[in-house]
Parts: structure tokens; sequence; C-alpha cells
């Protein structure tokens, strides 16, 4: 009786597993009419994306086209699709996963064009999925990465006279997520190329050193080019880890992957915006610590940290951040952490500043690195704090967390006190 329980329970997990495997979108043909090309009528000459729809108390109007990789003999559909799909959809991001076609049937123009054509659909249909049309991205695995960055180096304009609708739209995502995988770019000494790719985020392992070596290079462009980029490489980890959706170390790629996207203002609508203003403690600049701006009504709004170090030769306690790092008009929560009393960077030190300009330039007297000698046995470099200050309240008795409101082009004043 037993046995027959335990043989009933496995058939309900295989039915259950097999209902909610049907659960997925029906692909739609990103050609209906045939794609240019076509040697055949079987899915595999047949590109089409398949969408994953956040709930709409979720959705964001963030939208990322998923490409799995496989050498671009299979399509790792599952681990690099499904799975990266539904992580995406339940951060309330649209995601569309990608059938592209393969080799031998196909080659590198026939894959390429099919991820620039699912760029156009998605733009094409953003009212239809409530997307932001700026605020479309792709995330390439392996191949797929290769696949995605040379569409995006590759990019149509759009067309505004095209007779397809689809080409009316461009090819180039606002945004590239590279996972193990990227494309080699000839250096040839024009960085415009590299310069000109949207914001950029990459992942890989350094024990995968066949893809490594390669992300390395394509980072080392982009840092060149001043682009903008965050990677992050892991000491360890085989190819083909997709998101990595379970392991407690690798896993935490896709926390940063969505705290890069939170802070590029990808999972708002509402656009970012330079914030300049002064920080002070008890009445007096605070000289170093940092403040922490948190969104209090959109969920998705950027969060900005603001570091006080003191540098520089302006108004102590003054920042700016700026727009590309800055946060969205509306309320914010403050928090402010004091790591030091007392500080003075070398930047803002009129004697430091000579003193290491001639060391610099080789023209230090021993008379002028004697009162440098002096200067500094005079200096105190005693701890002036035991442990980090944190402040969330204006002041020690109230009831409520500090707010302050963003407004553009208008500045900030962040205080607090102590007692």
């Amino acid at each position: 009786m037993k046995q027959f329980y335990l043989l009933l329970h496995l058939a309900f997990i295989i039915s259950t597993s097999t209902v909610t495997a049907q659960k997925l979108g029906n692909p739609i043909l990103l050609w209906p009419g045939g794609a240019p090309g076509a040697s055949g009528s079987s899915d595999e000459d047949k590109p089409a994306v398949t969408p994953f729809v956040p709930a709409p108390s979720k959705r964001n109007g963030a939208a990322v086209l998923v490409v799995p990789g496989g050498g671009f003999t299979i399509r790792a559909v599952d681990h690099e699709g499904v799975l990266v799909a539904q992580w995406l959809k339940d951060r309330g991001i649209t995601a569309f996963l990608l059938r592209y076609r393969l080799r031998p049937l196909y080659g590198r123009n026939d894959w390429v064009a099919d991820g620039q054509r699912a760029v156009q659909f998605i733009r094409a249909h953003a009212a239809e999925y409530n997307i932001s049309t700026d605020r479309i991205g792709a995330v390439g695995f392996s191949a797929g990465a290769e696949l995605i960055a040379d569409m995006t180096v590759n990019a149509i304009a759009a067309n505004s006279n095209a007779t397809d609708s689809l080409e009316r739209f461009s090819s180039k995502p606002d945004f590239m997520i590279l996972a193990y995988g990227s494309m080699h770019i000839p250096d040839n000494g024009d960085s415009t190329t590299i310069a000109n790719l949207p914001p950029t985020f990459m992942y890989g392992t350094v024990e995968d050193r066949a893809s490594q070596g390669e992300m390395l290079n394509m980072y080392n462009r982009l840092y060149r080019a001043s682009a903008r980029v965050e990677a992050h490489f892991f000491q360890n980890g085989i190819h083909g880890t997709g998101f990595a959706v379970g392991d407690p170390i690798l896993g935490q790629w896709t926390n940063l992957l969505h705290n890069w996207m939170r802070a590029g203002g990808f999972l708002t609508k509402k656009p970012q915006v330079a914030l300049a203003g002064v920080v002070k403690l008890d009445a007096s600049p605070l000289l170093k610590g940092m403040v922490i701006l948190t969104p209090v009504d959109d969920r998705g709004a950027p969060r900005v940290v603001v570091y006080m170090t003191n540098t520089g030769t302006g108004e102590l306690g003054r920042f700016l951040v700026p727009k590309d790092q800055g946060p969205v008009e509306g309320r914010y929560k403050i928090e402010l952490r004091q790591d030091a009393k007392r500080w003075t960077s070398n930047s803002r030190d009129p004697f430091m500043i000579k003193m290491m300009a001639k060391q610099s330039q080789g023209t230090l007297t021993d008379a002028e690195r004697k009162e440098w000698s002096d200067s500094l046995r005079k200096r105190n470099f005693s701890p002036s704090v035991d442990k980090q200050r944190i402040y969330l309240r204006k002041r020690p008795n109230d009831k409520v967390d500090y707010i302050v409101n963003i407004k553009e082009g208008r500045e900030v004043l962040i205080e607090v006190f102590s007692k």
C-alpha cells in the first residue's frame, strides 16, 4: 500500500511539473511571413520571442531580451533562458526569451538579425506590454553574450519611412548584461565604437578561463574608452552557471545586477536628476562619512550614496552627484553615517598640496623635507571615534524618519543633530 501511495505521489509531481511547463507563453514569430533566408519550416527556421509578463502591480516598465548560450549549436533554454526570464519577471521586469537560429542551418548574420529584430519587436510593442521604449536591455550568456554584443555594436538605426513597422524602431539595447561571454572588437586605436556602447554589466569567473580572457579584454576596452561599465569576476565557478539561482556565492551576482539596474535608473519611469547640497552634523560640515538616500514612494527608484571625504577646494560639507548617478524627483529617507570627527584630506591642505607637488617634480629641498617632517610629527593621527555613528532622524527625539523632498535644480541641506 505504501508503494502504491508513493507511486501516486510521484505521478502527481510529474503531472504538476508538466502543467507548470505548459504555463509558458507561446512563442511570437519575429517574421510572421517567414524569416529572411529561411531554408525550412521547422521551429529552428522561425526566430521568435516568448514573453514573460509580470503582474500589473509589479510591473516597472523595464524590459530585457534574454539570449541563452550554447555555442550557436544549441540553446541552453532552461537555466540560461526560462529561469532567467522568470527571475526578471518576479522583479517587475518584462522578459522576452529569444529563439534565434543556429548553425549549421544558419550563420552569424542570421542570428545577429534575429537579436536585432527582437529588440525592434519589443520597442514596437512597448505600449501593449506597458514598457518604456528607452529602458529595454539585453542579457546574454556565453554565445548569447557574444550575440547581444555583436548586435549592439552593429545596431540598426530607426527608419521612420520603413514599410515594415518594426524597422521604424532602433535595434540598439539601452543596456547590456554579458555573462561569461563577450565580443572581440579589434583595437584599431578608434575608441568611438566602444564609447558608444550602452551601459554594460559583466559577470564571469576566473576558473572559466576560456571565457574570462576575452571578457577582460572587452572590459579593458570599455574602461579605456570611459564607457559606463561594471564588472564582477568571481574566483570559482564553472562555465554555464546562468543566474546561479540558489548558489550562496555565485548567486549574489544577480543581486549586484539588480542594484546596478536600479542605480542606473532602469527600474523607474522617472528620469534621474543631478543633486547638489551640503551635509552638516551638529551645525558643522560632515568631514568624513556618508549619506544614504533611500526612495520612499518609488521602489524602483535609485538609492543614492553620497560619500563625504572633505576633498577638493570648495565649501566644506558640500557634495555634487551627477545625473547618471543621481536620484529621481520625490521623497527620500536620509541615513547619515559619521566615520570620523577629525579629517583633512591631502587634496585640501595647501601645505600638503605644495609639498607633494615638489616631491613629484623632484624639486623638494632638504629644508622643505625637514619642514614637512616637523609638520608631520605635530599632526594628530589618533582615532577620533570609537565606532561609526548612525543617524536616522533629524533630532534624537523625533518620532519619524528624516525625509527630504528632491526636486530637479534645487539644492538640499541635509542636517542632523546628535543631541
